[in-house]
């Protein structure tokens, strides 16, 4: 077997290589930029952050005012026809605050209050939640909100 094909073939892959070169080193450098940014964004991610830097004034509760949280829902409730069968505070690490609620109603009512506690301010969030049907009709909500405070 002569060699001559496979000195064209090793020629041909050495003058392939430094016509990719470019567009190679271009991509590892893209690559080694990417990598770089998601390591910074990580360190972002993993440091503490206060809660008086995500939240405004009136978007936050003034301390751990579980019972402006209790009285706003029953407040909510009777205005929509909701029956609050249970509401009691929940345990959380600080800045946050949180109660357990289980509500009963006509699914309309309790969706509408369900949107109503979230949209008012300060700002409460349903962490956890389910909807099942209720005896005698209409639907049971059971949940668990969490919010913010100064």
């Amino acid at each position: 077997m002569s060699r001559r094909p496979i000195l064209w073939g090793g020629l041909a892959g050495l003058v392939l290589a430094l016509l990719l070169a470019p567009w190679t080193g271009a991509a590892l450098g893209r690559l080694g930029a990417a990598r770089a940014a998601r390591e910074r964004e990580a360190a972002v991610l993993a440091a503490p952050a206060s809660a008086a830097a995500m939240l405004t004034p009136g978007k936050a509760f003034a301390g751990p005012q579980v019972s402006a949280i209790q009285a706003r829902i029953e407040r909510l409730a009777r205005g929509g026809g909701v029956l609050v069968e249970d509401l009691q505070p929940a345990k959380v690490p600080e800045p946050l605050v949180a109660v357990r609620l289980r509500l009963s109603g006509p699914e309309k009512a309790v969706v509408a209050l369900a949107d109503t506690i979230e949209r008012e301010r300060p700002l409460l969030r349903f962490r956890s939640w389910r909807m099942v049907p209720a005896e005698g009709g209409g639907v049971r909500l059971s949940g668990e909100l969490v919010g913010a405070m100064r």
